[in-house]
Protein backbone atom coordinates (compact mmCIF):
# COMPACT_ATOMS: atom_id res chain seq x y z
CA UNK A 1 0.00 0.00 0.00
CA UNK A 2 1.31 3.23 -0.80
CA UNK A 3 0.71 6.11 1.76
CA UNK A 4 1.10 9.73 2.07
CA UNK A 5 1.16 11.73 5.14
CA UNK A 6 0.09 15.28 4.14
CA UNK A 7 -0.44 18.65 6.43
CA UNK A 8 -0.98 22.11 6.75
CA UNK A 9 0.76 23.26 9.90
CA UNK A 10 1.02 26.83 10.98
CA UNK A 11 2.91 26.47 14.94
CA UNK A 12 4.73 23.59 13.51
CA UNK A 13 2.84 21.29 15.87
CA UNK A 14 0.83 19.20 12.92
CA UNK A 15 4.15 19.17 10.74
CA UNK A 16 5.47 17.17 14.18
CA UNK A 17 2.60 14.37 14.01
CA UNK A 18 2.87 14.29 9.83
CA UNK A 19 6.72 13.72 10.25
CA UNK A 20 6.34 11.11 13.54
CA UNK A 21 3.70 9.47 11.34
CA UNK A 22 5.75 9.05 8.05
CA UNK A 23 8.23 7.96 9.69
CA UNK A 24 6.57 4.83 11.47
CA UNK A 25 4.92 3.91 8.49
CA UNK A 26 8.34 4.47 6.35
CA UNK A 27 6.67 7.03 3.87
CA UNK A 28 6.73 11.09 3.19
CA UNK A 29 5.62 13.64 4.58
CA UNK A 30 4.71 16.26 2.69
CA UNK A 31 3.34 20.11 3.23
CA UNK A 32 -0.09 20.49 1.57
CA UNK A 33 0.92 23.48 -0.53
CA UNK A 34 3.58 21.54 -2.53
CA UNK A 35 0.63 18.37 -3.17
CA UNK A 36 -1.37 18.17 -6.69
CA UNK A 37 -4.27 16.19 -7.15
CA UNK A 38 -1.87 14.47 -9.93
CA UNK A 39 0.45 13.12 -6.79
CA UNK A 40 -2.62 12.38 -4.62
CA UNK A 41 -3.46 9.77 -7.66
CA UNK A 42 -0.77 7.70 -6.85
CA UNK A 43 -1.18 6.82 -3.48
CA UNK A 44 -3.55 3.95 -2.07
CA UNK A 45 -4.03 6.25 1.28
CA UNK A 46 -4.04 9.91 1.83
CA UNK A 47 -3.37 10.90 5.75
CA UNK A 48 -4.22 14.53 5.64
CA UNK A 49 -3.01 16.50 9.26
CA UNK A 50 -4.40 19.89 9.99
CA UNK A 51 -4.28 22.33 12.51
CA UNK A 52 -7.56 23.26 14.28
CA UNK A 53 -9.02 27.25 14.20
CA UNK A 54 -13.19 27.13 14.99
CA UNK A 55 -13.43 23.38 14.80
CA UNK A 56 -12.21 23.74 11.36
CA UNK A 57 -9.33 21.20 10.20
CA UNK A 58 -7.06 23.20 7.88
CA UNK A 59 -6.16 21.16 4.09
CA UNK A 60 -9.44 18.80 4.79
CA UNK A 61 -11.28 20.84 2.60
CA UNK A 62 -8.56 21.04 -0.45
CA UNK A 63 -7.34 17.73 -0.16
CA UNK A 64 -10.74 15.92 0.17
CA UNK A 65 -10.74 17.92 -3.30
CA UNK A 66 -7.93 16.17 -4.96
CA UNK A 67 -10.25 13.14 -4.66
CA UNK A 68 -7.93 10.52 -2.55
CA UNK A 69 -8.83 6.56 -2.96
CA UNK A 70 -8.99 6.18 0.96
CA UNK A 71 -8.39 9.26 3.26
CA UNK A 72 -7.61 9.61 7.03
CA UNK A 73 -7.44 12.98 8.66
CA UNK A 74 -6.12 13.83 12.47
CA UNK A 75 -6.94 17.57 13.30
CA UNK A 76 -3.93 19.04 16.03
CA UNK A 77 -5.29 21.62 18.23
CA UNK A 78 -4.10 23.46 22.01
CA UNK A 79 -7.67 21.91 23.72
CA UNK A 80 -6.38 18.16 25.50
CA UNK A 81 -7.97 15.36 23.94
CA UNK A 82 -10.22 14.91 26.76
CA UNK A 83 -12.05 17.59 26.21
CA UNK A 84 -12.84 17.43 22.61
CA UNK A 85 -15.70 16.32 20.74
CA UNK A 86 -14.75 14.05 17.88
CA UNK A 87 -18.16 13.45 16.76
CA UNK A 88 -18.87 17.33 16.43
CA UNK A 89 -15.50 18.22 14.92
CA UNK A 90 -16.55 15.41 12.21
CA UNK A 91 -19.61 16.89 11.48
CA UNK A 92 -18.57 20.49 10.98
CA UNK A 93 -15.71 19.42 8.54
CA UNK A 94 -18.37 16.97 6.72
CA UNK A 95 -15.98 14.46 6.84
CA UNK A 96 -18.88 11.64 6.77
CA UNK A 97 -17.02 8.11 6.92
CA UNK A 98 -13.48 9.44 7.17
CA UNK A 99 -11.61 8.26 10.03
CA UNK A 100 -10.92 11.33 12.33
CA UNK A 101 -8.07 12.04 14.96
CA UNK A 102 -6.93 14.62 17.67
CA UNK A 103 -3.69 15.26 18.61
CA UNK A 104 -3.17 18.00 21.08
CA UNK A 105 -0.07 20.44 20.29
CA UNK A 106 -0.08 23.57 21.93
CA UNK A 107 0.68 27.62 21.40
CA UNK A 108 3.42 29.08 19.43
CA UNK A 109 2.64 32.86 19.70
CA UNK A 110 5.04 34.25 17.48
CA UNK A 111 3.62 31.66 14.91
CA UNK A 112 -0.05 31.88 15.64
CA UNK A 113 -0.61 35.54 14.55
CA UNK A 114 -2.64 38.35 16.35
CA UNK A 115 -5.84 37.04 15.48
CA UNK A 116 -4.86 33.18 16.77
CA UNK A 117 -3.17 34.47 20.14
CA UNK A 118 -6.00 37.01 20.83
CA UNK A 119 -8.83 33.54 20.50
CA UNK A 120 -6.60 31.67 22.36
CA UNK A 121 -7.03 34.48 25.32
CA UNK A 122 -10.66 34.55 25.14
CA UNK A 123 -11.00 30.85 25.79
CA UNK A 124 -8.11 30.07 28.38
CA UNK A 125 -8.26 33.78 29.46
CA UNK A 126 -4.51 34.05 30.10
CA UNK A 127 -1.82 35.75 28.26
CA UNK A 128 -0.64 33.13 25.30
CA UNK A 129 2.94 31.51 26.38
CA UNK A 130 5.06 28.84 24.19
CA UNK A 131 3.69 25.45 25.20
CA UNK A 132 4.63 22.01 23.09
CA UNK A 133 1.80 19.32 24.48
CA UNK A 134 3.09 17.20 21.42
CA UNK A 135 3.37 13.27 22.45
CA UNK A 136 4.56 10.75 19.81
CA UNK A 137 2.72 8.30 21.51
CA UNK A 138 -0.68 9.74 20.96
CA UNK A 139 -0.30 8.85 16.97
CA UNK A 140 -0.71 5.11 18.37
CA UNK A 141 -4.28 4.60 17.59
CA UNK A 142 -4.26 5.69 14.36
CA UNK A 143 -1.43 3.80 13.20
CA UNK A 144 -2.49 0.80 14.37
CA UNK A 145 -5.48 1.52 12.15
CA UNK A 146 -2.95 1.88 8.96
CA UNK A 147 -1.28 -1.39 9.94
CA UNK A 148 -4.24 -2.97 9.77
CA UNK A 149 -5.41 -1.88 6.40
CA UNK A 150 -1.74 -3.30 5.06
Amino acid sequence: MKILVTYKSKTGFTKKYAKWIAEELGCEAKDIKTITPKNVAEYDLIIHGGWIFGGIISGYNKIKSFAPKQLIVFGVGFTPKAKVDLKKMAEENKLGDTSLYYFEGGTNPPKMGLIGRKVVEMVTKEKVAYQDNTDRKATAELLKAIKALK
